[in-house]
């Protein structure tokens, strides 16, 4: 139904009629690449082709803010702006980017409300230039409204996994559309296909080793899954760590085994590379052929079960797709010889750098970035791994220099594995990162609008594995993620104590400089995901916490503590909480 707008919305905001950018887009300049084939140089002013007509049709009521609805003619794009009332609003919009509809948790928009923003939501497409054209009209709209002008209007833009595609894309290609960004769990050009066929790989030929592997990497255990291991699976474990992929993750082994991302790779091989699997079966230099142990499983493997044909040729494909040696993306050059030249055979289609392409819009991953960027990982995290985010860290400070530390920053989140929220049973080894987004969004709005540099950048270690290390002292780390160090007595991750016997606990518990006070200390003994809060002395950034406890029964249990941080010492903050846990072994005999 087209209405005329209330006096919410005044002047030539008509629903279903052309809207004040359409006109200007009249007379504006037209978006477009800086050079044929590369990705679309957007700025405040100009006006892209595919996106230049935004109209508006619908205006309602929602939670106490107002929700105006449109979509973009030609496309059919669809955008949300919730607008808080006037007297909240502090002159800034925060924006979620995921190319798949129905990702953005419902508390984004109540976060944003509550921090002085409002929020522009989109459907999900590919690329950037969707979100930018939705930021711009969101900035006519909200100064309509708020009696501004557009260009006083402050945005950020951030995004997980494949939001993180999307949020480098636009803060390399765009100016002004955004004054700072937050990429989540970051995805590199190798990202989305490699990192789930060489785990499906490693999956495959470990399989038979899974509870040894587990047990090896849980509190008190040998903390080496490479023992019992045979020559194969130390080479297959060894393979996969040194792409990046976090040794621990291991310990949730059927998620390791069985990557999200695999059906959308093998969809592309199957349809880009039609010959790929009858080569790697036939021709020499595949492991389809290749006279070794390791390709003596995969025929095996084969001649068990035929169906597996394309399935198996599809695991190995990251061997035969190497990005260029001079990007030094890690872990590849263990396919190449001394002189740099690959091992094995190489395929002309490569599903990770055409994916990373075709949902970042074009990103190049300079690092040549436009605004302010605190860029967060997790160090548990199989499907980003890890070490992406330092190597996209590397171009930044390649491409930024000197300006780096006034734009960016880097902060990792141990504990923590690729969504923002825990995952169903993982709730005691895991933390979701949630509470860190919101933190960094305050932060970088901060940064950008008032020149108050956010918390310093995590410090860590990269091993030769490709491995993130991070430092047991908060105050050497940094970040905002409070540290906690659970033992027994005599500093120990493993306990041994009969049924009946009462033992104790000791969790050390420190806050990173600058980064908040303790606000939450939780328990749980049976290591089953409930948590019960404990007493303990509150506005500290340095705690000592103590609990005894009783097994009745024999068995082994992993008692876990949770802890919480939160910037101003607000135990009530229900957005940035900071958490961070840690677990011990307890092993109880019978009397």
């Amino acid at each position: 139904m087209k209405l005329l707008l209330s006096a919410a919305l005044t002047g030539a905001l008509v629903l279903g009629a052309a809207t004040p950018s359409a006109v200007a887009a009249e007379t504006a300049s037209q978006c477009g690449p800086n050079m044929p084939g590369g990705p679309f140089a957007i700025d405040a002013t100009c006006v892209d082709p595919s996106y230049g007509k935004p109209v508006i049709d619908n205006r309602t009521s929602v939670d106490g803010l107002l929700l105006v609805e449109g979509h973009f003619e030609g496309p059919g794009t669809k955008f949300r702006i919730f607008l808080p009332p006037k007297n909240q609003w502090e002159g800034r919009f925060f924006q979620f980017t995921y190319p798949i509809n129905g990702q953005e948790p419902a508390d984004n928009v109540q976060f944003g409300a509550a921090h002085g923003g409002y929020t522009v939501q989109t459907d999900g497409a590919l690329g950037y230039r969707h979100s930018a054209a939705a930021a711009k009209f969101s900035r006519t709209v909200a100064a309509d409204y708020y009696g501004v002008k557009p260009k006083t209007i402050n945005g950020y833009l951030y995004g997980w996994s494949g939001g993180s595609y999307q949020t480098v894309g636009a803060i390399e290609n765009t100016r002004e559309v955004w004054q700072g960004a937050v990429p989540i769990v970051q995805g590199i050009p190798t990202s989305s296909a490699a990192n789930f066929t060489s785990r499906a790989f490693a999956a495959f030929v470990l399989q038979d080793k899974k509870e040894q592997i587990v047990d090896a990497l849980r509190p008190g255990g040998s903390g080496d899954p490479y023992l019992g291991l045979d020559d194969v699976q130390k080479a297959a474990l060894k393979e996969v760590t040194q792409l990046g992929l976090p040794l621990e993750s291991w310990e949730d082994f059927d998620y390791v085994a069985n990557p999200g991302g695999l059906p959308s790779t093998t969809g592309l091989i199957q349809g880009f590379d039609a010959t790929y699997v009858e080569d790697f079966w036939t021709k020499p230099g595949y492991l389809g052929t290749e006279d070794s142990s390791l390709g003596a499983l995969f025929r095996a493997a084969l001649a068990q079960d035929p169906s597996r044909r394309s399935h198996l040729a599809y695991i190995a494909n990251h061997r035969y797709t190497l990005p260029p040696q001079e990007s030094a993306i890690p872990g590849f050059d263990q396919y190449r010889g001394p002189d740099g030249s690959p091992s094995y055979p190489q395929r002309a289609f490569t599903p990770g750098p055409f994916l990373a392409n075709l949902v970042s819009g074009g990103a190049s991953f300079s690092g040549k970035i436009t605004g302010k960027v605190i860029a967060l990982d997790s160090t548990l995290d199989s499907d980003a791994f890890p070490v992406h985010a330092d190597w996209y860290a590397k171009r930044v400070q390649a491409a930024m220099g000197k300006e780096t530390n006034d734009s960016y920053r880097l902060w990792y989140t141990d504990n923590s594995d690729h969504g923002p929220f825990n995952r169903a049973g993982q709730s005691t080894r895991l933390v979701g990162y949630m509470p860190v987004i919101y933190q960094a969004l305050e932060d970088v709005s901060a940064w950008a609008e008032q020149g108050i540099a956010p918390p310093s950048s995590t410090r860590y270690g990269v091993t030769k594995d490709s491995q993130i290390t991070l430092p047991d002292n908060a105050a050497v780390r940094g970040g905002i993620q409070p540290t906690v160090e659970l033992s027994g007595r005599g500093n120990t991750d493993r306990i041994e104590v009969a049924a009946g016997a009462q033992f104790d606990l000791q969790a050390k518990i420190k806050v990173p400089p600058h980064a908040g006070k303790i606000v939450s200390v939780e328990w749980d003994f049976d290591g089953d995901g409930t948590f019960e809060s404990a007493s303990f002395t509150a506005n500290k950034e340095t705690l000592v916490v103590q609990a005894s406890h009783t097994f009745s029964s024999a068995g082994t249990y992993f008692p876990s503590i949770r802890v919480g941080s939160q910037r101003e010492g607000d135990a009530a903050d229900e957005f940035s909480t900071v958490q961070n846990l840690d677990r011990v072994r307890v092993v109880v005999s019978a009397r």
